[in-house]
């Protein structure tokens, strides 16, 4: 349909002498037909001219179509209303039906007229709408760009300042942080537009490159698989982050103490829709949530930071840890 009336707008453009040939040359092809069917429509002398006006009206406009009312009028009452070869009408019907051909004629050429015109500017408003919306993606895009730039210097800076450092507390709380804006780096790379032109990031592709780089920062030769299941679901930035950064906590801590002496094992990291919710799954195969074993869950910063994060989301959180292994799962709605 917009091909269409591409083409009808370049009909519209020609010259004045042009478009008033080209409806000519419509209104004398409907005669030809109309007097070669003249056996089959003897009571029809204006039918086949309302295609003509149609024609016209669309391919030129207004004026065009006014032109072919006037000028299929005049031919019809020559060649077909009695006497025929004479302007002059011997029958008031024939008038009459004259007369109501006019009034209809003109009618639909300024209907057609209206139309075309309202066409014409939603095709237009489409148009301004879409290259509106590319402008908004190009912006958050480079928005996200720098953000994340700014975002991973920041993290190179920490990791510096880590290097620096030779208190043990303190050089885990600066490898904390940094993963923490490495998470939130993430999910600027992320970003892009989605319904209603909020920023919104592909949940799977986050978790799984989240996932791919707390491994190659953390397992290095170790014999630990992480297997990593989440469904593409479309998440909002404000509920990514928080997401992100309860992953990020959760797949930290299995790493550093489900697995000690180099021992093996598996951490299952899945993101998954049921219902009215979403579930965020970190489960490992490791030695447990035993005192000797792990730190309290209750008394570290990031234990505060993933209920922080799950209020934050609305959710909650359910932790089971018998010695075969340790399953945390934050569960949230859907609708915030």
């Amino acid at each position: 349909m917009q091909a269409f009336f591409t083409y009808t707008f370049l009909t519209r453009s020609w010259p004045v002498w042009a478009r008033y040939l080209g409806a000519t040359l419509v209104v004398l092809i409907m005669l030809v037909l109309r007097i070669g069917l003249s056996a089959y429509l003897p009571a029809f002398p204006f039918l086949l001219f309302f295609m003509a006006i149609i024609v016209n009206a669309v391919l030129f406009n207004r004026g065009s179509g006014f032109y072919t009312v006037a000028l299929s009028a005049v031919l019809a009452d020559y060649f077909f209303l009695e006497p025929v070869g004479s302007l002059r009408i011997e029958d008031h019907r024939a008038t009459l039906g004259l007369i109501l051909y006019l009034v209809i004629g003109f009618t639909t050429a300024g209907i057609i007229e209206a139309l075309h015109t309202t066409a014409h500017g939603l095709t237009q408003a489409n148009r301004r709408l879409a290259a509106a919306e590319q402008e908004k993606d190009l912006l958050l895009r480079e928005a996200g760009h720098r953000m994340k730039n700014d975002l991973m210097m920041l993290t190179a800076l920490v990791r510096l300042q880590e290097r620096t450092v030779h208190d043990p507390s303190a050089r885990s709380a600066l490898t904390s942080a940094a993963d923490r804006i490495h998470v939130l780096s993430r999910v600027q790379e992320r970003l892009r537009l989605g319904e209603g032109t909020s920023a919104v990031v592909n949940a799977a592709d986050f978790i799984t490159e989240l996932c791919d780089d707390l491994k190659a920062a953390l397992v290095d030769l170790r014999p630990i698989a992480i297997t990593v299941r989440a469904e593409r679901h479309l998440l909002p930035q404000e509920r990514v982050v928080p997401v992100g950064l309860i992953i990020n906590e959760l797949l930290t801590n299995s790493l550093k103490y489900a697995f000690p002496d180099d021992r093996g094992g598996t951490i299952t990291v899945d993101f998954s829709r049921r219902g009215d919710t979403f579930r965020v799954a970190v489960e490992d195969d490791g030695i447990g949530l035993t005192p000797e074993s792990r730190p309290r869950p209750s008394a570290g910063l990031g234990t505060r930071l993933i209920r922080s994060m799950a209020a934050q989301l609305g959710g909650t959180i359910a932790t089971d840890g018998d010695g075969t292994g340790t399953s945390v799962i934050v569960r949230f709605p859907v609708d915030p």
